[in-house]
C-alpha cells in the first residue's frame, strides 16, 4: 500500500513491551454492536502506537500542507486548529491534507465543544458534502469512534451509547487513533477500540481531513496531529524495491491462486499486486532494498499443498512459511508455519545440530492455497560503541491470521538458512525462494523507535 520511498536507517533503541494475555483468543469478542477484530492485530497496533516513528501532519502554527473546502472557519488558537461553523450555513467545511496516504496510523487530540465533526481518511474530494470516504466520528455526545462512509454505505460501524460512555470524555481533550492497513481498519478512542473492519472493500488510498458538519452550530479543537506511515516493499512495477542480485524467477503478478489442475502449484495472472517465485517454484532468495532495525511488518502469503518458504528478518532470523494446515505437531520445533526456525551448528554432534527452534503456541494455519497473514514486531540486536553485541535480537510479537503465536522470544544468533552468519544493527528483509512455490503480497514495514 505504501508507495513512498523511505530510508530505513534505524537507530538502536529500546522497545517497551506491551503485555498481553498468555493465551489470547483469535478475535476480540463483539460487544453491544461493536464488531470483532483480530486481537493480535490490535496488539501490534498498540506496539506501533507506543513505538512508531511519528511525523507531524500539522506544524502547530499554520495550515501549511492543508487546504480548505466548503464553508466554515478554520483558525489557529493556543496551539490548536479550531473549526467553527454556523448553523445557518448548510454546506459542510473540511480542512484537507494536500497529500494522499495509503497505509498508516494517524492520531490526534480533539475537544468537541459543540456540533458534529469527524476525522476523515482515504477520501477523495467529490460528492454532495465535499468529500467521499471514511469518517471516524467525532461528536460532543453521540456515536463517537464509529465509522461512517460518506457518499457510500453510511454507517459501517455504529457503537451503542453505552459503549461510547466507556471511552469518550465529554467536554475534555480526547485522543483518537486510526490505523488503516489494506482492508483492515482499527479506530481507538483514548486507547479503547471503538471500531474495526477486516478485509473491507472500501477505498485504500486518499487524503486525510477534519470536518465541521453543515447545518449545525459547531466548534471543535484539534491538536497533536501525527502520522506513522507503513512502507510498501513491493510497490511495482516489476520487481522494484528488491535487490537486483539477481531476483531470479521472482515476478510481479496481478493475482496468485492455487492451480486448479495441480494442488502443489500456483496459477497466476499478469499484472501487479503480488509477487511469486516463478513457474518452477524454486529460485533465488529475494532481498529488500530497504534495510531495517526495529520494525513492525505486515505481509500476506500463500503456499500450495506441501510447500515451504520463510521470512528472514535482517536476512538472518526466520519465521517459517509452511503448509501446516491440520498438523498437530511438526517434525521438529520451528518447522511449522509461523515457527521460529532452528539454529544449526555441526559442532554440536550428529542429531544435535538443530537447536532453539520454537513452535507456534497455536496452529493458526489456513488450508493450502488460501492467503494468510503475518503481523510481526521485531527488535534488532544491540551493540556497544566497539561493535560488541550487548543484547540479542527478539521477536516481540508474532501474529498469524490474527492469533498471537509468539511473544518476547530471544534469538541468540541467526537461524538456519540465513543469508549472513554475523549480526548487525540493520539488514534487509529476505523471502526464501528455493524451497517450493510461494506468493506474497501487501508487504509493509513500519520503522520503530527513534
Amino acid at each position: 500500500m505504501f508507495r513512498h520511498t523511505l530510508e530505513l536507517l534505524l537507530a538502536a533503541t529500546t522497545l517497551v513491551l506491551v503485555a498481553s494475555p498468555a493465551a489470547p483468543a483469535a478475535e476480540e469478542p463483539a460487544k453491544g454492536g461493536l464488531p470483532a477484530s483480530p486481537r493480535g492485530v490490535a496488539d501490534v497496533v498498540a506496539e506501533v502506537c507506543a513505538l512508531g516513528r511519528w511525523t507531524p501532519l500539522w506544524d502547530g502554527k499554520t495550515t501549511g500542507g492543508w487546504h480548505e473546502i466548503g464553508k466554515g472557519k478554520w483558525t489557529i488558537e493556543d496551539g490548536a486548529i479550531v473549526g467553527r461553523h454556523d448553523a445557518a450555513e448548510a454546506e459542510f467545511s473540511h480542512l484537507v491534507t494536500d497529500r494522499t496516504f495509503k497505509d498508516f496510523t494517524v492520531r490526534l487530540k480533539y475537544k468537541a465543544v459543540r456540533g458534529n465533526s469527524g476525522l476523515y481518511f482515504r477520501i477523495e474530494e467529490k460528492g454532495w458534502s465535499g468529500v467521499s470516504g471514511f469518517q471516524a466520528e467525532i461528536d460532543p455526545a453521540n456515536d463517537v469512534g464509529g465509522l461512517y462512509e460518506t457518499n457510500g454505505r453510511a454507517w459501517v460501524v455504529k457503537p451503542t451509547p453505552d459503549l461510547v460512555k466507556t471511552w469518550f470524555k465529554p467536554g475534555e481533550w480526547n485522543e483518537m487513533t486510526v490505523t488503516a492497513l489494506g482492508g483492515n481498519v482499527l479506530v481507538h478512542v483514548n486507547g479503547k477500540r471503538s471500531a474495526a473492519l477486516v478485509d473491507d472493500p472500501g477505498r485504500t488510498e486518499g487524503r486525510i481531513a477534519i470536518q465541521m458538519h453543515g447545518g449545525q452550530d459547531g466548534e471543535v479543537w484539534f491538536k497533536d496531529i501525527e502520522i506513522a506511515e507503513w512502507v510498501d516493499l513491493a510497490p511495482g512495477p516489476a520487481m522494484d524495491g528488491w535487490k537486483k542480485r539477481p531476483t531470479g524467477e521472482w515476478a510481479m503478478v496481478a493475482e496468485a491462486v492455487k492451480d486448479p489442475a495441480n494442488e502443489k502449484a500456483i496459477a497466476v495472472k499478469e499484472g501487479a499486486g503480488a509477487i511469486y517465485n516463478g513457474p518452477k517454484g524454486r529460485t533465488v532468495n529475494l532481498f529488500s532494498d530497504a534495510e531495517h532495525g526495529d520494525v513492525a511488518v505486515h505481509l500476506e502469503f500463500m503456499v500450495p499443498k506441501g510447500s515451504n518458504s520463510g521470512v528472514y528478518f535482517q536476512g538472518r532470523y526466520e519465521i517459517q512459511v509452511y503448509d501446516s494446515f491440520g498438523v498437530e505437531k511438526g517434525e521438529y520445533p520451528g518447522i511449522e508455519c509461523g515457527g521460529i526456525y532452528e539454529r544449526w551448528e555441526e559442532s554440536r554432534g550428529k542429531g544435535k545440530e538443530g537447536f532453539e527452534g520454537r513452535s507456534p503456541r497455536t496452529n493458526a494455519s489456513r488450508p493450502p492455497g488460501e492467503w494468510q497473514t503475518f503481523d510481526i514486531i521485531f527488535r534488532a540486536p544491540r551493540f556497544d560503541a566497539d561493535g560488541k553485541k550487548v543484547a540479542n535480537a527478539r521477536f516481540v510479537k508474532v501474529v498469524h491470521n490474527g492469533v498471537v503465536i509468539h511473544e518476547n522470544v530471544e534469538l541468540t544468533g541467526p537461524t538456519r538458512g540465513a543469508a549472513f552468519e554475523d549480526e548487525k544493527p540493520l539488514g534487509p528483509l529476505m523471502l526464501q525462494g528455493d524451497h517450493g512455490p510461494v506468493a506474497y503480497r501487501n508487504i509493509r514495514i513500519l520503522p520503530l523507535g527513534k
